[in-house]
């Protein structure tokens, strides 16, 4: 599943969570959410899952557009 990172910043930051809280909030570690929002890695699906329930979207809101 690729996801673009960026998204994924863009929706933390709109929350108001840092990088290690959003991390703590979604039950991964802080490095792991940076090399994710970096675009170094693209998460497991169920790592993606804890990291959209937070967020409060769908998987498919931080996917790359067809024109990405």
């Amino acid at each position: 599943m690729k996801t673009n990172g960026l998204l994924i910043r863009r929706r933390r930051v709109e929350l108001g969570h840092g990088m290690n809280r959003f991390a703590a909030i979604a039950g991964i570690s802080g490095p792991a959410l940076s090399r994710i929002e970096n675009g170094k890695r693209q998460p497991r699906p169920e790592t993606l899952k804890k990291i959209t329930d937070a967020l409060g979207c769908h998987p498919c809101d931080v996917m790359p557009q067809e024109s990405e």
